[in-house]
């Protein structure tokens, strides 16, 4: 039985789910650590307000779980996701894309991070075939980046160097609901740094819907 983790009593695959994921902070870590492998100051830089105690603790939990686990990189203690916790990711992302949809402003005091962008575009690829390209995304603070492979996709957060595509503004959420390039463009919501056919080619590998009911 994990340590401080709620339990609740029944022979439930849901609630025993519920159980391990279902603690504060404990999604968005694992989101961080879907992107990639980092030392627990990274994780603690990467997402704002987390107490490091409270870092501690879900990490502990986590790896009670056999969900994270740690190695070593060079000379330092790196988490990242195990065998067994990276399972969760295609449930990870169907998650993300349920909530996504109703998403389209940010709530006052909300503000994008490089993992939660990369982590963006990681839920947002589709299963269309596109020629590989590179792209990075600046959101707001956050600056994420991604190698675009005809049918998949690597993600990291941060500036590329020399991407084929940069693209950037508050018209980015609805390019990526609607895929309509031609407003986007016309609208001057978005920037572009590179050919308006990656734009396009962008708009087809990337959809994140949005509800009629969330736009505003």
């Amino acid at each position: 039985m994990l340590s401080i983790m709620k339990t609740y009593g029944q022979y439930c695959g849901l609630a025993r789910a519920a159980e391990i994921l279902g603690g504060r902070w404990t999604l968005v870590i694992l989101r961080d650590l879907l992107v990639g492998p980092k030392r627990f100051n990274e994780l603690r830089r990467g997402i704002p307000g987390i107490p490091s105690n409270m870092l501690t603790n879900r990490l502990g939990d986590l790896e009670r779980a056999e969900v994270v686990e740690r190695a070593i990189d060079g000379r330092s203690v790196v988490y990242r996701l195990s065998d067994y916790g990276r399972d969760l990711e295609p449930i990870l992302l169907a998650t993300g894309r349920w909530a996504s949809r109703r998403m389209d402003a940010p709530r006052e005091g909300e503000q994008p991070t490089d993992s939660s962008l990369a982590a963006a575009l990681l839920t947002g690829r589709t299963e269309t075939r596109v020629a590989p390209f590179t792209v990075e995304v600046v959101a707001g603070p956050a600056v994420a980046n991604a190698e675009v492979e005809e049918t998949g996709v690597s993600v990291a957060e941060g500036i590329l160097a020399d991407p084929d595509l940069r693209l950037c503004g508050p018209g980015l959420r609805h390019l990526l609901a609607d895929g309509d390039v031609e407003v986007a463009l016309s609208s001057g919501t978005i920037g572009v740094d590179g050919p308006a056919s990656l734009v396009e080619e962008f708009a087809r590998a990337f959809r994140v819907p949005l509800d009629a009911s969330a736009r505003h």
